[in-house]
């Protein structure tokens, strides 16, 4: 098996970093570590404020921001809420989309290192709801607003500062109890929040009875996800917002539009972090944000969104990492002198390898590696590190990997014999590859992703000069327009499934049909999301009618995202300058390469078109927790071959499994690093991870 364990040369999942080479950027760790420490101060509840967004600025790409990040959230693992995220790509929705993206990332694990929830494992939205419960209930035992006899005063408080989130689950009791008492609960919550001068947006009834529905009855599916809307500030039906216990004036408007929907998604951002000073500062950290200037609106928008942060979230900490050159002369220069104040002073500043760390980075890569097929070792020698560090005292990481790389794949006939002009620039179809098997890697990534999708219909299109840029229809339910053949095709980004909205949307798409019976509107949905219509709407024969006419909904199967995902990903990385490639050209490439689904979008006849997911269960999202069984089998498998490919591991389990289903079961084992290249995936048992 010919491969190279320097393939892999871009973070794509700070949750999976390597082993971090000694003293390589130690300096901003510590600071970013030290900032959060300041959030840690204090009684709880607490409502610290920092004074500004911590700005993490490299020389240029290939520096290792990423993989700091991943550092960060190894270090803070159980001391923060950890969110990381990629661009978003619509400024109209960014609140909406930071709020989305949040969600998804607290239904991912505690662990800083597992990508999936084990069996009873909680995520970080369970963690989170029991940090605030047993909090509210120690301070409320404390200061007597929580009656228990004198004598057992004590033994209560002890009791809440050592009991898992497992085994207050378990107790029947005590889930009853937390039912029974919740207004008591919402009311010593308020309280103890006023003390601190912190004031929820929704009430706090509403939210003490969206978390403890969510975390204490997990079984209630269909009522788990309506918790989930809420909480990322989508509509709920009457009759499930009832059960769950959201006052009237707590239920979002079905039919907001985008203006007021998006300004909702910035108040439960902040409403979640003031109930972190219960138990934990969020972290939230905006990664490559080179992509931000493509557009000056979005470039503004993002000043915009950490001066929101910065000065109405307490309780977490912002990290901002970018390339030196395109922030400067791109991004921040579309911001007001408001929005580059909220950056924290000095920046923190990364630096590259010198020399005896560049030797400690190979031994940590070709560790457990078997050498080429041909049975020649590549060497790694005091003459080669010295051409490299022959002129400058540090290199780049990345600019280290790919040498590193080549070197591998040919090693010289005489040792310390180097040629760098064999290095080859990858075509991007090699490089498209590469980004698919690693979404393939990475199934939590497998979501309903409304920042890829507007992408790839906004600022790619199926020609060049069929999308229409910045449209937003009278409601905000439509975001995105193409003209093509006479014809007019309009685009909605919409995960919710609450039936008033949906009917609103309806309405929109036919007015629009109206003006062009030629035209059409395009919703997209993914596996995990509810089927429109959903079961015993009253509003199903008209939705039905729609589909049957103008109104295209587009079920994405999760081979299908991978591949969309994919192309977002590597344009990503051309705007960033992680990949050796021109975001132009990948495009071009884009457009050809997704022929298929530019069909999907374009076809005229509506029989043609599927029915869209309606009358389908919405799947288990891939966040749920895998097979026991699984993961135990591949765990055994690759900590006995040490080295292996997915494909071979795949011929080794019985009964067989699709891809899928074991990157899912092999994301619940830390040991086990993956190496997703062109032709192959890779997994390696590193025991010492």
């Amino acid at each position: 098996m010919d491969v190279n364990p320097f393939e892999s040369v871009i973070v794509s999942e700070p949750r999976r970093i390597e082993t971090p080479v000694a003293g390589l950027n130690e300096a901003p760790l510590e600071i970013l570590a030290g900032q959060l420490a300041k959030l840690e101060a204090g009684d709880l509840p607490r409502a610290v404020k920092l004074s500004g967004a911590q700005f993490v600025q490299s020389p240029a790409p290939g520096y290792g921001k990423s993989h700091l990040i991943g550092r960060l959230f190894k270090r803070l693992r159980g001391r923060a809420t950890l969110i990381y995220l990629r661009p978003y790509t619509n400024a109209a929705a960014c609140w909406k989309s930071i709020l989305l993206k949040s969600v998804q990332e607290l239904e991912f694990p505690e662990s800083a290192e597992a990508e999936f929830c084990g069996e009873q494992e909680a995520n970080q939205l369970e963690a989170l709801v029991h940090g605030i419960l047993v909090n509210v209930a120690l301070n409320g035992i404390a200061a007597g607003a929580i009656k228990v006899r004198d004598r057992k005063q004590e033994a209560a408080l002890g009791f809440f500062r050592k009991v898992s989130l497992r085994e207050l689950r378990a107790n029947r009791h005590w889930v009853g109890w937390v039912f029974e008492k919740k207004v008591r609960l919402a009311e010593l919550m308020e309280r103890q929040l006023k003390q601190r001068g912190v004031f929820l947006n929704a009430s706090p009834l509403a939210w003490l009875s969206v978390l403890v529905h969510y975390a204490y009855r997990p079984t209630d599916y269909e009522l788990r996800q309506a918790c989930l809307d809420w909480l990322r500030g989508g509509s709920v039906d009457d009759a499930e917002a009832g059960r769950i216990g959201i006052p009237p004036a707590d239920r979002p408007g079905h039919d907001l539009a985008m203006d007021p929907l998006n300004a909702a998604a910035k108040d439960r951002i902040v409403d979640f972090c003031g109930l972190a000073g219960f138990f934990r500062p969020f972290v939230f950290c905006f990664d490559q944000t080179e992509n931000y200037g493509s557009d000056p609106g979005l470039a503004k928008s993002l000043g915009v969104v950490i001066q929101g942060l910065v000065d109405d979230c307490p309780n977490h900490m912002t990290v901002v990492t970018a390339n030196q050159d395109p922030w400067h002369k791109v991004v921040q220069r579309c911001w007001e002198e408001a929005h580059k104040d909220r950056l924290a002073r000095p920046a923190l500043e990364l630096k590259g390898l010198n020399r005896a760390q560049a030797e400690e980075l190979v031994r940590i890569r070709v560790k457990g590696w078997p050498t080429l097929s041909g049975g020649a070792a590549p060497t790694f020698t005091t003459d080669w590190l010295g051409e490299i560090f022959g002129k400058a005292k540090e290199v780049g990481v990345r600019h280290f990997l790919i040498e590193c790389g080549e070197r591998w794949r040919t090693p010289p006939a005489t040792p310390g014999r180097r040629a760098a002009s064999r290095v080859k620039t990858p075509a991007v179809e090699e490089l498209y590859r590469a980004c698919l098997n690693k979404i393939k890697s990475q199934p939590k990534r497998l979501l309903f992703d409304p920042d890829a999708l507007f992408w790839l219909v906004q600022e790619v299109g199926c020609r060049p000069g069929v999308a229409t840029h910045k449209f937003k229809s009278l409601k905000g339910y439509l975001a995105a327009r193409w003209e093509i053949d006479g014809r007019k095709i309009y685009f909605g980004f919409e995960p919710g499934h609450h039936y008033k909205r949906w009917e609103a949307i309806q309405k929109e798409a036919e007015r629009y049909h109206a003006g062009d019976p030629a035209g059409k509107t395009v919703f997209f949905r993914t596996p995990e999301l509810q089927p429109i219509p959903g079961v015993g709407w009253k509003i199903a024969p008209a939705i039905a009618a729609a589909k049957a006419r103008y109104l295209h909904l587009v079920l994405l199967g999760r081979e299908e995202m991978a591949e969309l995902y994919a192309a977002f990903d590597l344009y990503m990385g051309a705007v960033e300058g992680d990949v050796p490639v021109a975001a132009e050209a990948v495009i071009g490439f884009v457009r050809e390469r997704l022929a298929p689904f530019w069909g999907r979008l374009l076809e005229p006849k509506p029989e043609k078109w599927g029915g869209g997911g309606g009358g389908r269960p919405a799947q288990p999202p891939p966040g749920g927790a895998p097979d026991t069984g699984l993961v135990g089998k591949i765990r055994q498998i690759v900590k006995r071959e040490k080295f292996m490919s997915v494909t071979d591991l795949l011929a080794q389990i019985s009964p067989a499994v699709s891809e899928e289903d074991l990157h899912r079961a092999r994301a619940c084992i830390p040991e086990i690093q993956v190496y997703a290249g062109p032709t192959m995936t890779v997994l390696q048992w590193r025991a010492g991870k």
